[in-house]
């Protein structure tokens, strides 16, 4: 019997959705005591450790400041921009700081652990650069642990992670339940780290890279583990406790813009909506749990309906939300999909613009079918949101025209707003002339962004700028565009950077959408965990019913 140390290190978090469960984690503990083994989860990504990452002298002094950039607009005056600035920098000194407790903790506890394994989770914003610290007093600590990287960003950037981060023995990019299970028996000496799918290995010449096998059925995979005694964050309110079951995994479809096949495949593998449905049940009976998530990036719409008229047939009573797609969603069938307890859909929009659509996104689909999909959704009473990159490749003041009265003529329940990101494995990044892309280095442009860390005290053009141009704008032209572009949706009562998931958190915390998007910002702004705990506890009040 061998033992694994199963961590997420987040940082500080930017969003209530970064507080929900952690399922990644919690599938391969599964897997591992399935096999088994020991497992044991550290997650960082609650309340507490947003208590930690911000101190309070820190806290109460940002308090005012917020409340009086709120009065005047949100933008600081030249006064409170030299006042952010000081307190960043001290923010970002404390945070540091804490991230390099957290390894020595971390270490220690590997070490009376026994731990043959530790996995890290790699994601964005400050996760990086703080699993690299944690990986780093690990292998001082314990210089024969197999230390191995998982999640998107480790998908993502793959063998750059092991060129940059030498602590590092393996990233994973495949299944990570059957990865984590596999790596046990090569830290044990029966397996050649060569013969583990989906993974990403140190060589004497550098590194290699093995297959995926997308072949396990999803039904196969072990019941997630969410039990205190394994995963001690699920004790208490430190979590959000909605949980995100695996309905699907893989994505068919080929945006210019998007990672998901990246991440999870190009082969979309589906489970059996009974199989799905007995995970919601089994998870209600032993956990009280009863508002979930769907993981897929774009669940079937049929497969929707499936579970729908499963969960109704065995009288469940239960919400969840899901990733939906224009092109597979049936109109037809949203009154029986939200009468079984979908709450909100999470549709990835990125234009209104229908040439757009067709040169910088392939996405396939029109602007006619989208604007009867959302409103039968919305007749259904599902809450529905549409996403949006603004400024796409080929944007100009007409496109963005277009896009702004499609939105305010379809009248989505929200639309998450972002500026254009161009990340690996993408047409973007692989064809950039196409999409009116140009990187100041192509070269070292990868690495630059591995390590991105989001200024969360700041505007976007505060941010450091990313080093491309999109339609020939550099960062601060671009996010300046976004952020335009966001004011005008809000101006026409539109809300604007808030997802299904979020809608599905504001339910349960019996918010408005709006209360919940203004406080969380403010909160996690200004460092207010007491504000956010008391949130987190009213909306698993709701989540966990016994």
């Amino acid at each position: 019997m061998a033992s694994v140390l199963l961590v997420s290190y987040p940082g500080y978090p930017s969003t209530p959705a970064h507080l929900v469960t952690n399922n990644l984690l919690a599938n391969m503990a599964g897997a591992v005591i399935a096999a088994g083994h020991d497992a044991a989860i550290a997650d960082y990504g609650t309340v507490s450790m947003m208590r930690r990452l911000f101190p309070e002298p820190l806290s109460e002094t940002l308090k005012p400041l917020a409340a009086g950039m709120r009065e005047g607009g949100g933008a600081p005056d030249p006064n409170q921009l030299a006042g952010l600035v000081q307190l960043a920098d001290r923010l970002d000194e404390h945070q540091a700081a804490t991230g390099r407790q957290v390894a020595v903790e971390l270490a220690e506890q590997a070490q009376r652990l026994g731990a043959s394994l530790v996995v890290l989770e790699l994601s964005d914003g400050d996760s990086y650069a703080g699993s690299v610290t944690i990986a780093e007093a690990i292998r001082e600590r314990l210089p024969e642990v197999h230390i191995a990287g998982v999640g998107r960003k480790a998908a993502w950037f793959r063998e750059i992670i092991l060129q940059s981060a030498p602590a590092f023995d393996t990233v994973v990019f495949g299944d990570p339940e059957m990865a984590v299970v596999d790596l046990l028996e090569v830290a044990e000496g029966k397996r050649a780290l060569g013969s583990v799918p989906g993974i990403v290995y140190r060589t004497a010449d550098g590194t290699a890279e093995t297959g995926r096998d997308d072949s396990t059925p999803l039904e196969q995979f072990a019941p997630a583990v969410y039990d205190a005694a394994v995963y001690p964050a699920m004790a208490d309110d430190e979590k959000i406790k909605l949980a995100i079951v695996t309905d699907s995994r893989g994505c068919p479809n080929r945006c210019a813009f998007c990672v998901h096949p990246m991440e999870d495949g190009g082969r979309q593998r589906v489970a059996p909506a009974e199989h799905i449905v007995d995970t919601m049940d089994m998870l209600q009976r032993e956990h009280g749990i009863s508002v979930f998530r769907f993981g897929g990036s774009s669940t079937p719409g049929e497969l929707m309906h499936q579970v729908a008229e499963e969960i109704l047939a065995r009288g469940l009573h239960i919400e969840y939300n899901s990733f939906g797609h224009f092109r597979s969603c049936t109109p037809d069938h949203f009154q029986t999909i939200a009468d079984s307890g979908l709450y909100s859909l999470f549709f990835g929009l990125e234009s209104g613009s229908q040439e757009i659509l067709d040169r910088a996104c392939h996405k396939g689909i029109r602007l006619e079918q989208v604007e009867q999909t959302v409103k039968a959704a919305q007749a259904a009473g599902i809450f529905a949101a549409t996403s949006m990159i603004v400024p796409m490749p080929f944007d100009t003041e007409q496109t963005l025209a277009e896009s702004r009265e499609f939105i305010t003529r379809l009248r989505p329940d929200a639309v998450p707003l972002q500026f254009p990101g161009v990340f690996p494995g993408t047409p973007w990044i692989e064809r950039p002339e196409e999409y009116q892309i140009k990187f100041d280095n192509p070269a070292t442009y990868l690495r630059e962004s591995l390590d991105y860390k989001i200024k969360l005290l700041f505007p976007p053009q505060f941010w450091q700028p990313l080093p491309y141009t999109i339609n020939g704008m550099r960062f601060a032209e671009f996010t300046a565009v976004t952020m335009r572009f966001a004011a005008e949706l809000e101006g026409a009562g539109i809300l604007t950077n808030f997802s299904h998931t979020l809608a599905a958190i504001a339910r349960s915390a019996g918010m408005e959408p709006h209360m919940l998007r203004d406080a969380s910002q403010l909160w996690f702004v200004t460092g207010d965990a007491e504000a956010m705990g008391g949130m987190v506890a009213r909306a698993n009040s709701a989540i966990v019913r016994r």
